[in-house]
This record gives C-alpha cells, structure tokens and sequence, in this order.
C-alpha cells in the first residue's frame, strides 16, 4: 500500500490560530478530576451557554468551540465554529450551515486529504453520545489530535486536554467537520 502524504499546514489564518490555541490548553485538568468542572472547563462549558455549577455536562464540542472563539477574537472576525454542546447535534448543524463542510467516514477513508488541521471528528458512540475533537495532522491514516474531555486511552468523558496520536481515519465512524474555509 503506498504512503499518504502528511497533511500538517492549516488551511487558512483562523484554523492556525485555533490550532495554536488548542496546543495551550493541553494539560488542563478538571478540578476536581472526573468533575466535569474546574475554572478552564467551565469557561468552556460556558462559552456555549451552559452553566457548570451544580451540574456535569461532557465538554469536548464546548472546548472545540472555545478554540475557535478564542482564534477568532484574535483576529477579530466571526467564530464560525457551531455554539453547540453536543457532537450529533454539532454534526446535524453542520450539514446546514453555509462554509461548513461535512465530510463523511466514506469520504475521508476514499481521499484523507479532505481531512485537513482544524477539523474536528466526530464519533458516534450510540444512545446520543459521541465525543469530538480538533485534528492537527494527517498521515498515512492516522490522526494527531488535540481532544478536550478525553484522557490518553481516548474516553469521551476524561479528565482534561489531551493531544493524541493513536486515532486513524478509518476509525471515525460519523465523519470530519471542516472550518478551513473562515
């Protein structure tokens, strides 16, 4: 089988920042540990309208749109990123919002080039769940990745920001959501 090309340049000023934003993020931690909660995480969960106190809520998508927020505000322009709490609903939304371009496990199984930095995958681990995090880089099928809510085996509900090598392509079953072109 011939080697894919690596596909490690952001495509666009916005998706290098919220790289670059995620990249500052890893090693946070909830507080207390399996919380949910601690003083970075719910600036997550808040930046997409949810209220942590009292509560528990996944924040994977929620630390996703965060990064984006953040890259936005520094180059004052719009957040592109969906506001939304939930991966399916992340994925739904995005198969309806113009720019945003969904691409399924078929097709970036077909070309990984269509995965490209800043997209996030999205996983659909049945019975409403998933879990969803930023691509950094591609090659030869494998994933690196930054995840919020994650831990190093790759649970959708752990205990802080991870950067993770061990994804492939072939393994997300719901597919990729492209930002590259804000």
């Amino acid at each position: 089988m011939a080697s894919v090309p690596s596909n490690s340049s952001p495509p666009s000023r916005l998706v290098k920042a919220a790289i670059e934003f995620a990249a500052t993020q890893i090693g946070v931690r909830e507080s207390p540990l399996v919380s949910n909660r601690g003083k970075d995480v719910d600036q997550y969960l808040r930046a997409v309208g949810l209220n942590p106190v009292g509560n528990s809520f996944a924040w994977c998508v929620a630390f996703t749109h965060f990064c984006y927020l953040k890259a936005a505000a520094s180059l004052n322009s719009e957040n592109p990123h969906i506001k939304t709490p939930g991966v399916l609903d992340h994925w739904n939304k995005a198969g309806t919002k113009a720019g945003v371009v969904r691409v399924t496990k078929a097709n970036a199984v077909a070309d990984p080039s269509r995965v490209k930095p800043g997209s996030l995958f999205i996983v659909d681990l049945g019975k409403g769940l998933g879990h969803s995090g930023m691509v950094v880089e591609t090659a030869n099928g494998r994933l690196v990745t930054i995840e919020g809510n994650t831990n190093d085996n790759g649970s959708r509900n752990g205990i802080g920001v991870f950067r993770r090598t061990a994804r492939k392509i072939n393994e997300i079953n719901k597919g990729f959501i492209d930002y590259s072109g804000f």
